[in-house]
């Protein structure tokens, strides 16, 4: 299983490979990595309660490269893309 070093680290680089306007469009939302979620998911993007987040779930994403793709994913999601669309850029 990755540690959470390598999956803040690639959480980090998925932020840095945006293009510089999806990177200030994002602002303050905050990417967390947390252990697991009861229900098996790889991430989440939370806007409730005012404070806009992604949380990755570091025991789904079994390597770097699924950790930024679980990020982008929700980066969708924060953009208003719904599933189908996310997949059909290849993050689904």
């Amino acid at each position: 299983m990755i540690t959470e070093q390598e999956c803040r680290e690639a959480a980090t680089e998925a932020i840095d490979e945006l293009p510089d306007w999806a990177r200030e469009r994002l602002g303050d939302v905050a990417v967390i990595v947390e252990e697991s979620h009861p229900d098996g998911i790889m991430g989440i993007y939370d806007p409730v309660g005012g404070i806009k987040r992604i949380v990755i779930f570091r025991d789904a994403n079994p390597d770097a490269e699924e950790v930024k793709r679980t990020v982008f994913h929700e980066i969708g999601h924060f953009f208003g893309m719904g599933e189908e669309q996310i997949e059909e850029l290849g993050y689904g």
